[in-house]
């Protein structure tokens, strides 16, 4: 059956939701189960959210174990939520024994301590001690993304005792890859598994291996993980205990995700809705989580206004000064974040290397004092044309390339800074740096006018 083909016509995804719809309002579930069998996984994931809460449920309801893994991984997370919370826990935890153990794990941390117990206890015995050895390992660790499945054969084995080893594991998924292990399991290498077909009979497994095999430890951050996978273009990453044992293996898929949860929670911190957008936030914590921010913001407000009042001599003398204020906080905090944005993504993605620290504030600075010069050029000839002031032009231009160049060493130096001190980069983004950069770039402004009016 190929994707988008249901019982042998195409279905759009509108045209698809109308025939469950239809299913549901006619009462025709056995109809709609039929449907529903012919439908992708993906696609039906894809679609649950265009029905009520109570007819997702129905919907998820209809679905064989099989393709409910992936619905139940694929759906957004209020919807999975509610699921766990209200949808038969026998039926959720026999759903979850057909799920590698790493994405169980990421589900059931979801919901309270109760519920995860209980599920727990209703999963297969071997399944949910994998998922709790997970659960385990420090938040955000290479060990809470690694899939603990893995092929394995033993460096002094010959092809055919490998191979024979390698059909008689269970495999419930693709691998394309074995490890080398000695008979402790302390990891010595990895092989294709296309070599163990071309290899001459009687070879053995460690005069064909890959010594190289890259490895990360069990405690390594899951964001270094994806940098060493990306760098090394490899599709498996072997995880390894503090004395060298293998213990899993990191998928290309499960590092897609990683790289797509780091990116909304770096906007998330950078705009200071922490976690909100995974949708699993109530009200209280939503507004617990922005509020420090719109504080934060609110007292550089008024430290702002506290600095255009010890100018209030300045801008009695020349009331026009007023109307540029927006266009030179807000000019300079865009800048001010444009350059923390490329430094904190710099430091995620490993291309920052901070022990060059000098080298990368000096070519900031450069972008900087370009910028500075062309926005300042423009302003400079804006404002002495409009108000047909030369002082005017002179004022906001020279205070326009000041603040650029500032507001661009903030948007560098304070990323650094919290990297340097082990905190998120990110947090230092959005309302902490344009808070910042209003309140110096104002004093910058009004000290320029203050110099040029009253030289």
């Amino acid at each position: 059956m190929r994707k988008g083909m249901v019982r042998g016509k195409f279905y759009d995804r509108a045209e698809r939701v109308a025939r469950i719809e239809g299913f549901l309002e006619g009462k025709l579930y056995d109809d709609m189960v039929l449907f529903l069998k012919e439908m992708e996984p993906e696609d039906i994931a894809d679609i649950m959210i265009e029905f009520s809460p109570y007819e997702r449920i129905i919907i998820f309801g209809a679905l064989e174990v099989v393709p409910a893994a992936v619905v139940l991984d694929d759906i957004d997370p209020q919807t999975r939520l509610m699921i766990l919370q209200k949808f038969d826990k026998g039926k959720i935890a026999r759903i979850l024994d057909e799920m590698p153990a790493d994405e169980v794990a990421d589900i059931i941390e979801e919901v309270d301590k109760e519920d995860r117990d209980h599920l727990l206890d209703l999963m297969k015995e071997k399944d949910a001690a994998e998922v709790e050895e997970i659960l385990s390992y420090p938040e955000d660790s290479a060990g809470r993304v690694m899939n603990p499945d893995f092929l394995w054969v033993r460096a002094d084995d010959d092809i055919e005792s490998a191979i024979k080893h390698i059909r008689s594991n269970k495999v419930d998924e693709d691998f394309f890859y074995a490890y080398v292990v000695d008979d402790s399991m302390r990891l010595k290498g990895g092989i294709p598994l296309k070599k163990f077909l071309i290899a001459p009979a009687g070879t053995l497994v460690k005069n064909i291996m890959d010594e190289d095999s890259h490895s990360v430890p069990i405690d390594m951050d899951q964001e270094q993980a994806a940098t060493i996978m990306k760098k090394y273009d490899v599709f498996s990453l072997p995880v390894v205990d503090v004395e060298g044992r293998l213990v899993g293996r990191i998928t290309a898929d499960d590092i897609i995700d990683v790289i797509e949860e780091e990116r909304a929670e770096d906007i998330s911190k950078m705009t200071g809705t922490i976690e909100e957008e995974q949708g699993t936030e109530t009200t209280i914590m939503a507004a617990k989580n922005r509020l420090p921010w719109l504080i934060t913001c609110m007292l550089g407000s008024i430290i702002t206004g506290l600095v255009i009042q010890m100018f209030e001599v300045t801008i009695s003398q020349m009331i026009v000064l007023v109307s540029f204020i927006p266009v030179i906080t807000g000019t300079g905090g865009n800048s001010g974040v444009q350059a923390s944005t490329v430094v904190v993504r710099g430091i995620a993605m490993g291309r920052m290397d901070l022990s060059k620290l000098g080298d990368e504030i000096w070519r900031q600075f450069k972008i900087a004092v370009s910028l500075g010069i062309a926005c300042g050029t423009v302003l400079t000839f804006l404002a002495g044309t409009w108000k047909n002031n030369a002082s005017i032009g002179i004022i906001t231009g020279l205070s326009l390339f000041l603040v650029v160049v500032w507001s661009n060493f903030v948007g560098v130096i304070v990323p650094l800074m919290f990297k340097k001190i082990r905190i998120d980069p990110a947090i230092a983004a959005g309302p902490l740096i344009t808070t910042l950069n209003d309140i110096v770039g104002v004093f910058i402004y009004l000290g320029v006018a203050t110099l040029v009016l009253f030289r």
